[in-house]
């Protein structure tokens, strides 16, 4: 079947019809999801456990009216964009998403070395610099970059196979974790209900609280991954009469990336919370060592499995985002096989490792920089819920249903506030 072919009505069809939303799910359930879910579960336990549902909403709602877009209109997000502001105001979108993707990227490097390190024996952690731990990156990426080049059509079609094998390792890998640390269905009852915890302490460590719960939101909130969907249908070739099919798929797949958000947080809290000082999560080993009184000594090796899984499983997708996103921006083409675009994901493979490769080798805590790096993509979610929203309301003659609009809506008020705050925070 092609692309551009109709996809049939069988069972088969229909699961893999969920490509475009389980691409979505596997960038946005990264390491940034992973970390934070399990930085912000051991700080406050289940007191912010209803962020994440919450999040998801949004999410599929930004997500679905992405998909929309995608199908009702010949002309991508940046091309309407350019012809309504001019190609200026395209370059501004496709550089908001870019500098987002970039921080994405620079977090899974950094996750993993946190992996590479939980899954060494513990004699032999010490012993890898960090020059050869930067150099074993590199080589990884270039190994990326050569698969990537390498093949010359059927970049989307194997994307969605690795994606979807990954998604599934890292829910038994977590899944496991949470059934080992039998946590309190009351306390899981009670996080659900929305609250405020206080964020105490020296102004730094309630500013790294703040971009935690921060970075936990826009890591399941991810407007740029919903950006993308417009790009992802395209791509499969869907119509109108898809739609609310598409619909159906859109909730399934971000409501199982909202549902290993809550498994991680669930065990961080049930394990974590009260047992370990949020200051002592400096790294993936870190974190799975202080689980080894329930998990045993496979602790380190469950937990840096599923770090492994999130960070490859966005690592291609999420240079791909910007990639695509940038090169349409500019005018290029923008199908997914095209020259421009491949080019323009390995810019982004490359300057994501430089930055992790230099917070690496200046002794950054890992843990911190994914937390700051992931808060900081909030800061560029608002041009690009606006520039969603827009396009949406200019396909108002389709009739499009008013739930969605205020949907958007929402979610893009969200990300304003979610942006001001955590401006706010990291400049005081």
């Amino acid at each position: 079947m092609s692309l551009t072919s109709k996809p049939e009505r069988t069972w088969w069809s229909r699961l893999g019809r969920l490509g475009p939303t389980i691409i979505v799910a596997a960038v946005v359930l990264g390491p940034g999801s992973i970390v934070n879910a399990s930085r912000v579960g051991c700080e406050f336990g289940y007191a912010l456990l209803w962020v994440v549902p919450l999040a998801g909403l949004l999410m599929m709602g930004m997500t679905v009216a992405a998909m929309t877009i995608g199908v009702l209109d010949r002309q991508t997000p940046c091309q309407k964009i350019a012809v309504h502001f001019g190609r200026p105001a395209a370059w501004l979108v496709g550089l908001s998403l870019l500098v987002a993707i970039t921080l994405f990227q620079a977090s899974n490097n950094n996750a993993m070395l946190m992996a590479w390190d939980g899954l060494m024996p513990e004699s032999n952690v010490s012993v890898v610099s960090p020059w050869k731990a930067v150099l074993g990156l590199l080589l990884f990426n270039v190994l990326v970059i050569g698969i990537l080049l390498a093949g010359k059509t059927g970049l989307y079609r194997r994307l969605e196979t690795g994606m979807t094998l990954l998604v599934g390792v890292m829910l038994v890998a977590f899944g496991a974790s949470m059934w080992a640390a039998s946590p309190s269905l009351s306390g899981i009852a009670g996080g659900l209900v929305p609250q405020l915890p206080e964020v105490s302490g020296p102004t730094s460590n309630a500013t790294i609280s703040w971009l935690g719960i921060a970075a936990l939101f826009a890591t399941t909130f991810s407007v740029a991954g919903a950006f993308f969907q417009t790009y992802q249908v395209r791509e499969k070739g869907w119509d109108a009469s898809e739609l609310r099919t598409g619909v159906l798929d859109a909730v399934v797949g971000i409501g199982a990336l909202a549902a290993m958000t809550m498994i991680l947080f669930i065990t961080s809290a049930a394990a974590l919370h009260g047992r370990v000082d949020v200051s002592e999560l400096t790294s993936a080993t870190a974190v799975a060592s202080q689980m080894e009184p329930l998990f045993g000594k496979w602790a380190s090796i469950i937990f840096s499995v599923g770090v492994f899984a999130g960070a490859v499983s966005s690592f291609v997708v999420n240079a791909l985002i910007g990639g695509v996103v940038f090169v349409d921006a500019i005018g290029k083409p923008s199908e997914f096989d095209s020259a421009a675009v491949r080019r323009a994901t390995v810019a982004v493979l490359l300057v994501g490792f430089a930055i992790a490769a230099l917070a690496s080798l200046s002794g950054m805590n890992l843990v911190k920089f994914i937390v700051v790096a992931q808060s900081l993509t909030v800061l560029a979610f608002p041009i690009l819920a606006i520039v969603l929203l827009w396009h949406l309301w200019s396909l108002r003659s389709h009739r499009i249903s008013k739930t969605l609009y205020v949907s958007v809506v929402a979610g893009t008020a969200v990300v304003f506030v979610l942006s001001f705050r955590t401006l706010w925070s990291l400049l005081h």
